[in-house]
């Protein structure tokens, strides 16, 4: 074989070659590994933001008003944020880009309007937290010295300004209004009137209700807004945006990866074409080539057993974060967020049966002086306890969640008569007062309940956070009451009768 033969033979090998590498490297450029971590992060980053928005709720209704509680999430948001920035190289298509864009511009909104909502809603509860008992104080203080120093007229003036005062400031936490605030301004200045009439202390106390009534009538409609503003920034469509786009980009990928096998697979049955019709002294070529397929196969085996493992993995993690997102670690029992899906669903379900859904909020007695005494590991000893003895207690239908902390709420379907509702209250007291040891540890708790009902359609229309609110003000009148027993709010809704607030030991 002259010279010129075989340098163009060589060249043609060698061209070959380096196609046969090319393709080769197509089929293996594919990091399954990092695509499946962008996509949990996306999934990380839609969990925390529902959380984000859960502490917000909680803020809003007063379970919670820490405001580390409302930044909880957003160190590790952010750092979740900055990992997709950096995996948008993974990307060609720049739809990508402009959702992250987007996304992140909806989250840096979410966190400045939510930072004007926790200074405004800490003075909210703040006042909130303040005037009940300054009333109740006034009232006490009308009812002795200073109120027999005063005209009667002018007592009973104020009083029955106090009253109504209260019950319209509780009322506009509730649903804001005009026409309500304007009757508020109204009953301040009847108290303003009397206030020449009673002593310093009597005028303190108006001044401090004046101002903190005040407070209420600016922030209330304010945190609406805000609130309003939240949601409009509309971060979880935005999240979700952006893991569609890296899952139709991935697809791409991956398709691409196939197309690159089929002409890897075409180009290999044409080199052994080329192979067998050639000459004798290309046997040796032949067979280097046929182990490189052999590789290839075993490579693209491999390469196809790696990703039914991810697959599985993937599956698992997302069982599992699908666990964590509804329900709680310690107990296992149902979190808020998904009670209050729950709830949600059984009031459509009693709006369209006519049928009554009854919550049940209660609070541990005593759990505070366990903690103290005997440590968190028994506290944590003690939640279980009670979760597993009212979770006996229930039937397999109803729901018991806990809200954080030793708080807890039940929920259950179908109980048409107060009566059955305070017969459940009675047997979760006697279930949670039966616990006198824990960890080897004597310890005496009870409870504070209380109950709230949404009947038909009318109780569907107050919603899930109105029928919550309610129990949780009732079971604050029970612990008011003298603890260890359970109010009905007047606000309970039952079946073709009147129920009036009552409070059982």
């Amino acid at each position: 074989m002259s010279a010129r033969r075989r340098l163009g033979l060589a060249l043609l090998l060698l061209v070959l070659s380096v196609l046969l590498v090319f393709l080769f490297s197509r089929t293996t450029a594919v990091d399954l590994g990092a695509q499946n971590q962008v996509m949990l992060d996306v999934r990380e980053l839609e969990k925390l933001d529902a959380e984000w928005n859960a502490n917000i709720w909680r803020a809003r209704i007063g379970l919670d008003t820490g405001a580390r509680a409302l930044d909880s999430t957003l160190p590790r948001m952010q750092e979740l944020e900055r990992k997709l920035g950096v995996s948008l190289s993974m990307t060609r298509d720049a739809a990508t880009a402009r959702a992250y864009v987007r996304m992140q511009a909806a989250l840096q909104e979410k966190q400045r309007l939510v930072g004007l909502f926790k200074g405004g809603n800490a003075l909210l509860r703040e006042s909130l937290a303040v005037l009940p008992p300054l009333i109740t104080q006034m009232k006490t203080e009308l009812t002795g010295i200073e109120g027999a120093l005063a005209p009667s007229r002018t007592v009973l003036a104020l009083d029955g300004a106090l009253n109504a005062l209260l019950a319209d400031i509780l009322r506009f936490n509730l649903v804001p209004d005009a026409a309500l605030g304007a009757r508020i301004e109204n009953s301040l200045g009847t108290v303003l009137v009397q206030k020449a009439a009673f002593s310093p202390a009597i005028g303190e106390s108006i001044d401090t209700l004046v101002l903190h009534t005040r407070v209420v009538l600016r922030q209330r409609p304010l945190e609406n807004s805000l609130e309003a503003a939240i949601a409009r920034t509309a971060t979880a469509d935005a999240v979700d945006r952006l893991s569609r786009q890296f899952n139709r980009e991935f697809d791409e990928v991956l398709l691409q990866k196939q197309r690159y096998r089929l002409w890897l697979f075409a180009y290999s049955g044409v080199l052994l074409l080329l192979l067998v019709a050639g000459a004798a002294r290309l046997l040796r070529a032949f067979r280097l080539l046929d182990v490189a397929n052999r590789r290839l196969q075993k490579a693209n085996d491999t390469l196809e057993q790696r990703v039914r493992e991810r697959t599985v993995e993937l599956e698992a993690q997302s069982a599992k974060l699908e666990q964590l997102a509804h329900h709680d670690g310690l107990t296992g029992l149902v979190n808020y967020a998904y009670l209050s899906r729950l709830l949600e669903h059984a009031l459509i379900r009693a709006g369209r049966r006519d049928d009554t859904v009854v919550v049940m909020f209660f609070d541990l007695d005593g759990f505070k002086a366990v903690n103290d005494t005997h440590g968190h590991g028994i506290g944590d000893l003690v939640l279980q306890e009670v979760a597993r003895r009212v979770r006996a207690r229930l039937r397999k239908e109803d729901v018991l969640a806990r809200l954080g902390g030793d708080e807890f709420v039940v929920m259950f379907e179908q109980v048409n008569a107060p009566e059955a509702a305070r017969r459940i209250a009675q047997l979760t007291l006697d279930a949670i007062g039966s616990i006198d040891e824990a960890g080897g540890k004597p310890i005496t708790i009870s409870a504070s309940i209380g109950i709230s009902s949404a009947h038909g359609q009318a109780g569907a229309a107050r919603g899930a956070a109105a029928l919550l609110a309610d129990a949780d003000a009732a079971m604050y009148a029970a612990k008011q009451a003298g603890k260890s027993g359970y109010t009905v709010s007047a606000r309970a809704q039952w079946p073709d009768m009147q129920f009036d607030k009552t409070v059982a030991r």
